[in-house]
């Protein structure tokens, strides 16, 4: 079976989801701690500002059985007790992978088809083909995905205008600020989220945009393209206190601004925080504070509600599209419930013929067993896509796995 486990924005608060983003390095720790257990086949994580998704195959176990090792090792990995599985959803075979295919559609998103969503995809299954915990199942899958939002953005205007969270915090601040050309704003954070911010605020009128982030050339790079300047991430604190607006987008696991990093910040001016990090980059304790004003990730759920508005005439054509593409999958995945029986067939066929041609060998001569080698070859190949013929009509093309499992036991080398 493929399945998948997951929460994302629409099933848990922010403050659930940082518990379980996984930067790199943890992604592949858990990768390899789940796939030790022999029940788990492959697996993938997508980990975002918005979900983290562990996709996953399962052979030898019931469904019920698989999930509760992924619950297992999650729980594990937050070295928490039992609770937290409340905010997770589960799915399992044709309904994984529908859902899969509407992730990268941007239909799960929290900015209705954001194409950010696409290039996190496309990292989740490089990193996991490359340290080794995606197989032919799961790498077929999420390339399928990638095919199938790549013709729901083809086929629909899905991707056009607010296409993320980045775009979001910047007609948030937009909406509070009139002229917000004239205010100064920092952009702490240099990554794919980063650049979005600075894009939209670019668009906006925006130039006096200071940049910061812990590898100082990729400040330095990221401001000279949209005439902004680089700040020292070590001088974090003044840059915060010169700031009207502050974004942040930065991977850490403690808060990076703190009460204390604005203690001795200019009270009088008001100060727009919005921190786009999960797990979150701004103490909420900084939101009780004089002239400041705090949103995250879950508080741009306005200008969601205009977006969803402004695009959900596209959603029954994608669905159609991700209905579609999600039967493709499944004819082939079928198919591959075959390729263990089919080769059990051919073998176990050939192993017959080659056993009594020896015998027949043993009493006839050359000329003799050389005809009875060509007849005995026609007749094992007729056999063959006989018997394979029958076994796709009965297990309706692999889909009745319980026919499958009778062939591999009467065919397996095992049985004499």
């Amino acid at each position: 079976m493929i399945g998948v486990v997951g929460l994302s924005h629409k099933s848990a608060p922010v403050h659930i989801r940082e518990k379980f983003a996984l930067d790199k390095e943890e992604y592949t720790d858990l990768s390899q701690t789940i796939l030790k257990n022999k029940n788990i086949g492959e697996l993938v994580i997508i980990s975002t500002c918005n979900r983290t998704e562990l996709y996953f195959t399962a052979e030898e176990c019931c469904s019920p059985g698989a999930f509760h090792i992924l619950f297992h090792y999650l729980k594990k990995h937050i070295d928490e007790e039992d609770g937290f599985e409340s905010h997770f959803y589960q799915y399992e075979t044709k309904m994984a992978v529908n859902h899969l295919f509407r992730v990268v559609s941007g239909l799960e998103s929290m900015m209705l088809g954001e194409y950010q969503i696409v290039s996190q995809i496309k990292e989740a299954i490089s990193h996991a083909e490359e340290i080794g915990s995606a197989g032919k199942i799961l790498t077929r899958l999420f390339h399928k995905a990638l095919e199938t939002g790549k013709q729901v953005r083809t086929k629909t205007a899905m991707s056009t205008g607010a296409f993320s969270v980045s775009y979001a915090a910047v007609e948030k601040c937009s909406s509070i600020f009139e002229q917000l050309p004239d205010k100064k704003i920092l952009l702490i954070g240099a990554g794919e989220t980063g650049e979005l911010v600075i894009k939209n605020l670019y668009k906006k009128g925006c130039q006096n945009i200071v940049v910061t982030n812990r590898t100082t050339s990729k400040a330095e790079e990221l401001a000279q393209r949209f005439c902004g300047s680089a700040h020292n991430f070590k001088d974090l604190e003044s840059a915060v206190g010169d700031a009207d607006i502050v974004v942040s987008s930065i991977a850490c696991k403690t808060p990076l601004i703190t009460p204390q990093v604005l203690s001795s910040s200019n009270t009088e001016k008001q100060t727009v925080f919005i921190d786009l990090g999960v797990p979150r980059n701004i103490d909420p304790r900084i939101a009780e504070q004089k002239n400041i004003t705090l949103y995250n990730v879950d508080d741009l759920e306005e200008v969601v509600a205009q977006n969803m508005e402004k695009k959900k005439t596209y959603v029954a054509t994608a669905e159609k599209i991700i209905t579609r593409k999600t039967n493709e999958f499944s004819d082939w995945l079928s198919v591959q419930n075959l390729s263990p029986a089919i080769q059990n067939i051919i073998l176990g066929v050939n192993e017959i013929n080659q056993s009594e041609l020896a015998v027949f060998k043993k009493f006839h001569n050359e000329e003799e067993y050389q005809n009875m080698e060509k007849y005995g070859k026609h007749i094992a190949e007729k056999l063959v896509k006989s018997m394979i013929r029958n076994l796709k009509n009965i297990s309706d093309n692999g889909r009745k796995t319980e026919y499958i499992k009778v062939i591999n036991d009467l065919f397996s080398p095992s049985h004499d």
